[in-house]
């Protein structure tokens, strides 16, 4: 923001100038306080494992929640319970079902089967991509059973070896397999130069903030699919099956588990659990958590059991989703399973050996599950895993048919969906949503306000929040009569708050707080002298994930910032790092006005800018102003130009209320 630069120079001034006179402290002494750790060093990652906590202790609870039901009728009630929720927590399936306007754009025979280019519309000018894998009509005859394949994260999507050959293997046993392309992989690159995770993070931080996901758009997409699969004369109506690896492993557990059509499903290298996920890599991209999913108990057992499918898990013992929680989820499945009355043969789970990656073992087994539970052939034998693990001892991608290669995979005439007339961005839609959400936004006072914030963010009374504080050192008197207290401010999850405050000798004329998001806590240094000078007390505060718990465990696709990984785990828990710094930030405030007599300015740089503008809005008593230093841009404007937005700064559906920059004016 321009204003926070000039503000910023500005206090640079001031600050100059303050140093300069002979009434100021010591900025040495200043210096050194601030350098000073007032928790334990181990407890660096104390933010990250606040949070994991609360996400294995509801994971845990889900899965309990399915073990206690004790009938098929206790299942059912507890699978539509879920399901609703789960609906409602991806942002709902409100898109309109508009024509497919398919295509096919060539056929090519090949040993066994044939390949037929589609191209089909699951929005007007969203473009979906996919290459349709037929059997040999003179062995098999039509109409087949349709298998719709999710591709993994691979910036060649559909046309990725690995899935083209679960393709292969799938027409040659006699079913109808379209793979497509997610968005931004393969042919449908939104934006110049974005492919595969990061474009799935940017749009699902987007998205969140209008109370939608990438969730939303994938399922929606493979739901199209399905429908242009039913569509077609030579495919059966009767029921699909759905296959896929990775992220095509997430996105085969979100569509079984959602859309009725599915009836059998095999889901690769993803099931595992929430806990052991993010305790082991951290949270994994955009449509692979739901909004508060864990507050109603969907958790990674109910990606199996919520369908009521025939569904066998596939997994590799060395993957980084944690073999682990498979197999714990794997049992949690089972007990429901003989608990409620389901038919046990109709859950099963292959493990191989080795690291993440679709396999021709878990391809051979997953295409057997489904002559078995989609084809109905009861003369299936049971799936032989160790039969299917002696598959990869000397397999070569290279031996093998993998379908097509080069340009020859394109649909497109260049690859691109976006140079084809009529193409829509899905960035261009949330547009759309945010234009007419900004148009429906109702007046709201002062309360009115502030109640709606509370809800958004998940700010929560003080008296739930469990906050007290606890002195960690003596207070010290400098030479010239300033007073240091060092606090440790604690939180009912678990969450420390480190905060020094510094007394000016004689009468306070106010209070202020301020908030870092560097590790040189630059402004720290510029303002302690000035308020003191000022007559001023100062409080200096490390909130989650900054300072001195700003420990990294995990890096969340890279992103540096500590915080990004535990904010998706709060997303999980229905909250956000919005709100839990808000949460914290209010105490301090309280303590700071019975302490002084005043209400508290906040000067804030960077990502803890959005936090403190929440607080304000929560408790306008609390606070005179907040000055954001080099703050984010505001939410719409992110929005307008599909800006990269760490889900750190995110409040879940908040763009249908407001816009943090609001909260300040």
């Amino acid at each position: 923001m321009k204003t926070a630069v000039k503000i910023s120079a500005a206090l640079v001034c001031a600050a100059m100038a303050a140093c300069a006179a002979a009434e100021v402290v010591e900025v040495k002494e200043i210096t050194a306080a601030l350098k000073e750790r007032l928790l334990p060093a181990d407890e660096k990652f104390l933010s990250h494992d606040a949070i994991l906590n609360e996400v294995a202790e509801a994971d845990v609870a889900a899965d309990n929640a399915w073990r206690s039901l004790k009938s098929r009728e206790e299942y059912d009630a507890h699978r539509a319970k879920l399901r609703a929720k789960y609906v409602e927590a991806i942002g709902g399936l409100r898109f309109e079902r508009t024509p497919l306007n398919a295509k096919v754009t060539e056929k090519i025979a090949r040993s066994g089967y044939r390949i037929e280019k589609v191209i089909f519309e699951s929005r007007p000018g969203v473009f979906v991509t996919g290459l349709l894998f037929l059997p040999d009509e003179v062995k098999f005859k039509p109409p087949y059973k349709g298998i719709i394949l999710v591709c993994g994260h691979s910036a060649d999507g559909k046309g990725s070896s690995t899935y083209q050959r679960g393709a292969v293997q799938g027409a040659l046993a006699g079913f109808a397999v379209l793979a497509f392309d997610p968005f931004a992989q393969g042919e449908r690159e939104q934006v110049p130069g974005g492919l595969c995770c990061a474009p799935h993070n940017r749009y699902g931080a987007l998205a969140a903030l209008l109370g939608q996901s990438t969730a939303q758009q994938r399922i929606w997409d493979g739901m199209r699919a399905i429908d242009y699969l039913l569509s077609r004369g030579d495919v059966s109506r009767e029921g699909v099956g759905c296959m896929g690896n990775s992220g095509g492993g997430t996105m085969t557990s979100l569509l079984e588990s959602i859309d009725p059509r599915i009836v059998s499903a095999c889901p690769s290298c993803y099931i595992s659990s929430l806990r052991e996920v993010c305790l082991h890599c951290g949270p994994q991209d955009a449509e692979q958590n739901i909004f508060g999913q864990l507050t109603f108990g969907f958790n990674h057992a109910g990606y199996v059991l919520l369908g009521g499918n025939a569904v066998r898990m596939h997994c590799c013992i060395g993957d980084f989703f944690p073999i682990k929680g498979s197999r714990e989820t794997y049992a949690v499945v089972q007990d429901t399973v003989k608990n409620s009355g389901l038919d046990a043969a109709r859950y099963g789970m292959t493990d191989v050996p080795g690291p993440h990656g679709w396999k021709e073992s878990t391809r051979t087994s997953s295409v057997q599950w489904m002559r078995r539970w989609l084809a109905l052939d009861e003369n299936t034998p049971p799936v032989d895993v160790e039969a299917c693990r002696k598959l990869d001892v000397g397999f070569s991608e290279k031996k093998v048919d993998c379908g097509l290669a080069g340009a020859a995979k394109n649909v497109t005439p260049k690859g691109k969906v976006r140079e084809l007339p009529g193409f829509k961005s899905i960035y261009e839609y949330l547009k759309d949503d945010l234009a007419a959400a900004e148009k429906a936004r109702p007046a709201r006072g002062r309360d009115a306000l502030a109640e709606v914030v509370c809800r958004r963010a998940g700010i929560r009374p003080i008296s739930k929040v469990g906050a007290w504080v606890k002195a960690a050192a003596a207070p010290e008197r400098l030479s010239n009569g300033v007073t240091i207290l060092r606090e440790v401010y604690s939180f009912g999850d678990g969450q420390k708050v480190p905060a020094l405050t510094f007394l000016p000798k004689g009468k306070v004329k106010g209070a202020i707080i301020v908030l870092d998001d560097r590790p040189d806590r630059a402004i720290h240094r510029m303002r302690v002298p000035q308020a003191l000078a000022e007559g001023c007390a100062i409080m200096v505060a490390d909130l989650a994930c900054t300072g001195e718990t700003a420990g990294l465990r995990h890096s969340f696709y890279g992103m540096k910032n500590s915080d990004e990984g535990p904010a998706v785990m709060l997303y999980l828990l229905g909250r956000s790092m919005v709100g839990m710094r808000a949460e914290e930030l209010i105490p301090l405030a309280e303590v700071m006005r019975r302490r002084t007599g005043f209400a508290c300015e906040v000067v804030s740089h960077g990502r803890p800018c959005i936090a403190a503008a929440h607080a304000f809005a929560a408790r306008r008593d609390l606070f005179t102003r907040v000055q954001c230093l080099r703050s984010p841009e505001s939410w719409a404007e992110s929005v307008r130009k599909s800006s990269m937005v760490p889900f750190a700064n995110v409040v879940n559906g908040a763009l249908l209320d407001y816009d943090w920059t609001d909260l300040v004016k």
